[in-house]
C-alpha cells in the first residue's frame, strides 16, 4: 500500500478497500482460485506473520531503495557531501492522490537538512514510514479482512513464497511434451492419438514464454500456472474438435476459459495449427472475439 499520515482524512476508505482486499484474497485462497494481483513480497510477509525491514524497500519502490541505498553508501565514503541535496527528513509522495504533499518523519522534519552524519537515521525512519507507519492502518485492514474468510493464524505454517504460489501460481511456465500429455484431455472429436492433438502438444512444446503465458489467458483465463503445474489445474484443460462448415484452415481455435475448453480446428497441418493458434493468442484473448 501507499504510505500515508495515518490520521490523514482519506485512511478510512483506503482501509475499506484494504479490508475487501483482505476477504477477496481469503476467499481465492478458501476457493483455490489464481488472482492475477501484482502483489508486493512484502504483502505476503505480512499476511505470513514475517517481520518487514528496510532490506524489503526495493520490493516497493526500486527507485526509492536505489536513492536511499546510494546515499548510505555517500555517507559510508564521506563523498560527496549529501547536504548539497538540499534533503529534508520528510517523505514526499508520488502524487497527490492521497490528499497530502509531504510528510515529517520526525517533529519539525522539514527544518532539518541530511548530512552525512543523520543519513542512516533518515534511511531507517524512511523505511520505517513506507513499511510500517504509514502503512499500518492499511495492513491491519487487510488482515481484518482476510481473517473474516481465513483465520489468519492459519497461514503461520506458510513461507511467503509459498503463499504467493497459492495466490498468484507459478509464473514460471514450463513443461514438456509428456507433461502435456499427460495432463491435457482429448474428447469430443479428438482422442490420444488423433494427429491434430499431436500437433497441438508439438506447437505447445515450441512456444515461447510469452506465448506460453499468452495460451494459458487465452485457454484458462490466467497467465500462470497454479502450484503443482499443470496436474493441478481445475477442470482440467481440455481439448475438443470445433465443428466447421467450411475449411478447417480459415478458422481460429476458440476457448471457453470457465471450463478450460480448447476449441481446436481439425487443421491440415502442424504449420497452419501454429500459425491460426499464435493468431488467436496475439489478437484474440484481450476480449470476447473467439470465446
Amino acid at each position: 500500500p501507499a504510505p500515508m499520515p495515518q490520521d490523514a482524512e482519506g485512511v478510512s476508505a483506503v482501509e475499506a478497500r484494504f479490508r475487501f482486499l483482505g476477504s477477496f484474497l481469503g476467499k481465492a485462497l478458501l476457493d483455490g482460485r489464481l488472482v492475477s494481483l501484482p502483489l508486493a513480497e512484502p504483502v505476503y510477509k505480512v499476511l505470513c506473520g514475517f517481520p518487514i525491514g528496510v532490506a524489503d524497500l526495493g520490493q516497493v519502490d526500486r527507485d526509492k531503495a536505489k536513492h536511499l541505498f546510494g546515499l548510505l553508501e555517500a555517507a559510508d565514503r564521506g563523498w560527496p557531501d549529501i547536504s548539497t541535496y538540499c534533503l529534508t527528513f520528510e517523505y514526499a509522495p508520488s502524487s497527490n492522490t492521497h490528499g497530502y504533499e509531504a510528510h515529517e518523519l520526525i517533529p519539525g522534519g522539514s527544518e532539518v537538512g541530511v548530512t552525512n552524519n543523520n543519513a542512516h537515521e533518515y534511511v531507517e525512519r524512511m523505511a520505517s514510514f513506507m513499511l510500517r507507519d504509514g502503512v499500518q492502518r492499511q495492513f491491519d485492514a487487510l488482515l481484518a479482512g482476510f481473517g473474516e474468510v481465513v483465520p489468519t493464524s492459519h497461514l503461520a505454517c506458510f513461507f511467503p513464497s509459498e503463499l504467493r504460489q497459492l495466490l498468484g501460481g507459478d509464473a514460471t511456465v514450463t513443461w514438456t511434451r509428456e507433461e502435456l500429455q499427460e495432463h491435457i484431455q482429448p474428447r469430443n472429436g479428438y482422442d490420444a492419438t488423433s494427429r491434430t492433438f499431436n500437433d497441438l502438444l508439438d506447437v505447445l512444446c515450441e512456444l515461447t514464454r510469452k506465448e506460453k503465458h499468452d495460451f494459458l489467458a487465452f485457454s484458462t483465463g490466467v497467465r500462470v500456472l497454479p502450484a503443482g503445474g499443470l496436474k493441478s489445474l481445475d477442470p482440467k484443460l481440455t481439448v475438443v474438435r470445433k465443428h466447421t462448415d467450411e475449411n478447417p484452415d480459415e478458422h481460429f481455435p476458440s476457448a471457453n476459459t470457465c471450463f478450460h475448453f480448447l476449441k481446436l480446428p481439425e487443421y491440415s497441418s502442424k504449420a497452419n495449427l501454429a500459425l491460426k493458434l499464435r493468431g488467436a493468442l496475439q489478437h484474440g484473448f484481450g476480449g470476447f472475439f473467439f470465446n
